[in-house]
């Protein structure tokens, strides 16, 4: 039993860790700024400065912004490649669920691989 715990637990951790710093490289760099919620026509937008000082903006339209009033300061991310789009959630929870379970599954395979040997020799 614990060879199978060991197995299951090294690989697919290991290959979930993996996936999860995968996700985590393929978002690439983002870089932290303040923005305000600003009203634009009928809709309202978020404005903010990047690197260069230059102003950018998006629709307000994500999950974080709707209770916003024009006004309010928003934390967003930007890339500096692309810093016309923004996000408003932090980018260091992309892939970490994935992270979080392939580091409790190679814990279970390390500690069953443990246990597996110890009672080979009890």
């Amino acid at each position: 039993m614990s060879e199978i715990l060991t197995l299951v637990g090294l690989i697919i951790g290991a290959l979930l860790y993996i996936v999860g710093l995968s996700v985590r490289g393929i978002s690439g760099r983002w870089t932290r700024t303040t923005a305000v919620i600003a009203a634009s026509g009928p809709a309202t937008v978020i404005r903010w400065f990047d690197g260069d000082g230059d102003v950018h903006e998006c629709p307000a339209d994500t999950h974080e912004t709707h209770h916003l009033v024009p006004g309010d300061d928003v934390r967003v991310w930007f890339r500096n490649r692309h810093p016309e789009r923004c996000r408003t959630h932090d980018p260091e929870l992309d892939g970490k669920g994935l992270r979080l379970i392939g580091l409790v599954l190679l814990g279970i395979g390390v500690l069953a691989g443990v246990t597996g040997i110890v009672l080979m020799f009890v």
